[in-house]
């Protein structure tokens, strides 16, 4: 499948935003680590700030440092001449999960006015949304593959995790109806296509 154009906006005079997909991928994600590092590596004046987002990116310039007119031109020569990297500098961090614990089902309990499914708790909807016949075979398929923290955001600090795995085996679950207004502290949530803490 060919890959599809990025889609390039500014954002009032000083920020170029890069649409790379409208859906997170790790193809996309892996295309926008690629891109922004090799802008990195370019130090152009006039470039203040690079966010690698999931599946954008946004530069921060000085449209007196570098025009506005250039800066899209010399991001788009980025995306054809691609760098390939077997090897990313990471470290592995283990967190521990306590699934289908009484704090958080107390929690959600509270809030099954504001779910799809209010009959099901979290983990059941979860499972059954994702072809899972049994809670334990979701948190099988949750916990036995590696996930990667694409991007920090939303709130201070939140690690926007995303699975490594194939996209047909991606667990989705929406997020709910309404948001719920309270969550017990580090616990690890799913929503759309993420996991965070």
């Amino acid at each position: 499948m060919p890959e599809q154009s990025i889609r390039y906006s500014f954002g009032g005079d000083e920020h170029l935003f890069a649409e790379i997909a409208e859906s997170m991928s790790l193809p996309a994600f892996f295309r926008g680590l690629d891109i922004t590092n090799r802008l990195k590596a370019m130090s152009l004046s006039g470039i203040l700030d690079i966010c690698l987002a999931n599946a954008s990116f946004q530069i921060r310039f000085n449209p007196d440092r570098i025009s506005p007119q250039t800066l899209p031109d010399k991001v788009k020569s980025l995306e054809s001449a691609r760098s390939i990297t077997h090897r990313l500098n990471t470290r592995i961090i283990e967190i521990p999960v306590y699934y289908n614990d009484p704090w958080t089902h107390e929690t959600l309990m509270r809030f099954r006015d504001r779910h799809q499914s209010p009959e099901q708790t979290d983990l059941e909807y979860a499972a059954s949304l994702n072809g899972h016949g049994n809670i334990e075979d979701f948190i099988r398929a949750h916990s036995h593959s590696p996930w990667f923290v694409s991007m920090v955001g939303f709130v201070a600090g939140l690690p926007f995790m995303f699975q490594m795995v194939e996209q047909e085996q991606q667990l989705e679950v929406p997020k709910y109806l309404t948001p719920r207004t309270d969550t017990p502290k580090q616990t690890v949530g799913h929503g759309g296509c993420f996991d965070c803490i």
